[in-house]
């Protein structure tokens, strides 16, 4: 048994990591299950056995893009108790997700699917931006102390983030990501009631 889950878990990961690649080249509408099943190397009824539709696969690989950008979240906040100022700890958040092309890539073109043809995926993006919401706002705690309520703080750090992953992406070079992490630092949100 645990040999066939092993070997199920080596064909999806090969499989979401080929469809990665072409969405990434190809975009999500214009790449189909049998490009998936060509890049990775397989039959299309083995890709069909692991993803009996393009939604499911779409929604593995989303599943694994959250995952990514959650625990660099998490490793934000773990990191935000070595001394750092507010201002380091959000600069090395945002250049670490802006950075990675890939994920970002994917990032994109995941919002585009939710946006226009998937709204299982954009029920998926709306949990997950709360939870993301929710791990800042417990970073901006550890890091700014505990009397203030960083929600709203939260939601524009969350909206920076995307919005600098945008720009990274077009190729945008003057982005003054020093100046941006400065002044959100310095955003005095309201006192806990």
């Amino acid at each position: 048994m645990a040999r066939t889950r092993g070997r199920s878990t080596g064909y999806r990961e090969k499989i979401i990591q080929g469809a990665s690649k072409l969405i990434i080249e190809k975009g999500i509408a214009n790449t189909s299950l049998a490009d998936i099943a060509q890049q990775v190397g397989i039959s299309k009824g083995t890709l069909y056995y692991y993803y009996p539709s393009k939604g499911e696969l779409i929604f593995d690989i989303s599943e694994r893009h959250m995952e990514h950008i959650t625990s660099k979240i998490f490793a934000w906040i773990e990191e935000s108790g070595k001394g750092l100022l507010p201002e380091d700890v959000l600069r090395l958040v945002l250049k670490t997700i802006i950075s990675s092309e890939t994920r970002g890539h994917i990032h994109v073109y995941l919002i585009q699917e939710a946006l226009t043809a998937n709204p299982s995926l954009r029920e998926r993006f709306m949990e997950e931006y709360h939870h993301w919401v929710a791990l800042i706002e417990d970073g901006l705690t550890k890091i700014m102390g505990p009397d203030k309520d960083y929600t709203v703080l939260a939601w524009i750090v969350l909206a920076a983030i995307d919005g600098l992953l945008l720009q990274h992406l077009l190729g945008v070079e003057s982005v003054p990501l020093d100046d941006i992490t400065r002044y959100l630092a310095q955003i005095e949100p309201p006192a806990k009631e």
